[in-house]
């Protein structure tokens, strides 16, 4: 706390996004841990490379809040929307503009990420050949290859659950 409250410019842009998020009570801690964490880490390094002051930020807060609710409903994954995030400091444009004009929201489709794994599958007979004998670990292989066919776009949770039922269903 000491990190954000020591500097009266950061703490105003910390307060401005809590204030902008409008949480119920039961979500201001985390929601206030993730704002804290992006603006220490994320933040803290951009305006370290640049040299600029927080004044001079470009994110709103209602974009940072917007990029808080799109990784914590799963839209964006951890590397994705700290590449959002560099966007938005660079250009102040909100992140989900940023995300739809880089084709950068995460797939948590069921159909979408089913046709990755067909084809993952079709493409390696090898590795299935090995997790249908029993080795598990040959997943992880074509987890990685869902992940590669889209552009590293799918949730990687989902792959990975789907990707498992429909290897057991081959068994």
């Amino acid at each position: 706390a000491g990190l954000l409250t020591g500097n009266q410019p950061t703490a105003d842009y910390f307060e401005s996004i809590i204030e902008a998020k409008k949480a119920p009570a039961d979500q201001q801690k985390k929601f206030a841990k993730s704002v804290s964490n992006w603006i220490l880490v994320e933040l803290a390094r951009l305006l370290n490379q640049t040299g600029d002051e927080i004044q001079s930020v470009k994110v709103e807060p209602p974009h940072m809040v917007e990029l808080i609710d799109m990784v914590d409903t799963g839209q964006f994954s951890s590397s994705m929307a700290k590449t959002v995030f560099e966007e938005m400091f660079n250009t102040g444009q909100a992140p989900g503009y940023i995300a739809k004009e880089k084709g950068l929201v995460q797939i948590s489709d069921h159909g979408a990420i089913n046709e990755a794994i067909n084809e993952a599958i079709s493409g390696n007979p090898n590795p299935v050949a090995e997790y249908l004998g029993g080795k598990e670990q040959a997943i992880r292989f074509l987890v990685g290859q869902v992940m590669k066919i889209t552009r590293g776009n799918a949730n990687p949770q989902v792959a990975n659950e789907l990707l498992k039922e429909k290897l057991e269903s081959l068994k």
